[in-house]
């Protein structure tokens, strides 16, 4: 642990302990890094396209051809729909390693395959799902995506069932628009706004998103936005097993 590692850890630890911890009147949860973990899923899925094109990409290491991806993602335009997302991608794969010759349908069916075979939920989601559920807290999804997610949804195999299941594409709004987050709210019904929550891993669209709504927000700190907080959130937690317990075992 480097000293930027363990200042983040001291801060983090001083904002959760003087955090206050509260019962939920509902809760909406951002789905992908935060429902999954993307280290979980991702990695794996492009190793597998690696080594099948391996000969395409000359000395180029894993990490390396990770890595290159993972800026074809960041620089793909908001307002997307998956089926148009992954047509930029294996094009500018493409461009980039010409050796990939096979045709993008092909690829993207097989990336989409295998994004559903290693779909697992983060651990301890089951069990805080259920725990709401038992509570009476209902709980829904807000995602900036398209259909697809409940399709990933449905490959987590999850017992429990949102209330809701917002997607940007389908209604036309992104986080971190308010409007999103109150289409949510209102179809699960009257709710204590100031009581209910957002849980996201992204600090512009969850965190900032959420208090525009007048929500409480929780921050899931060890995603791909992790080192980019800015400390809005009312709580950073590390895992769905620590939220459970700050919000039920306290």
């Amino acid at each position: 642990m480097d000293f930027d590692d363990r200042r983040d850890s001291v801060i983090f630890r001083a904002m959760n302990e003087s955090a206050k911890v509260f019962r939920p009147s509902c809760v909406l949860f951002d789905f992908d890094g935060t429902m999954y973990s993307f280290d979980d899923v991702y990695p794996r899925v492009w190793r597998d396209l690696y080594d099948e094109h391996r000969q395409a990409f000359g000395d180029l290491e894993f990490r390396q051809f990770y890595d290159r991806i993972g800026q074809v993602f960041t620089s793909l335009p908001q307002g997307m729909d998956s089926d148009e997302e992954h047509e930029l991608i294996f094009d500018e794969i493409k461009q980039i390693w010409s050796g990939v010759d096979a045709p993008n349908a092909q690829l993207i069916a097989d990336y989409r395959r295998r994004s559903l075979e290693y779909m697992t939920p983060r651990a301890g989601l089951e069990e805080l799902l259920v725990k709401l559920d038992g509570e009476r807290i209902p709980w829904g999804i807000v995602s900036n995506h398209d259909g697809r997610n409940r399709g990933k949804f449905e490959a987590m195999g999850l017992s429990s069932r949102p209330s809701t299941f917002i997607l940007s594409v389908e209604v036309g709004v992104w986080k971190p628009d308010r409007r999103i987050f109150e289409m949510a709210l209102e179809e699960i019904g009257p709710v204590d706004r100031s009581a209910a929550v957002m849980v996201g891993d992204n600090p512009e669209a969850d965190i900032g998103g959420g208090r525009s709504a007048g929500m409480r927000t929780v921050l899931m700190h060890d995603g791909p936005f992790a080192t980019g907080h800015d400390g809005s959130a009312d709580l950073t937690v590390t895992g769905f097993e620590e939220l459970q317990s700050r919000w039920f075992d306290g």
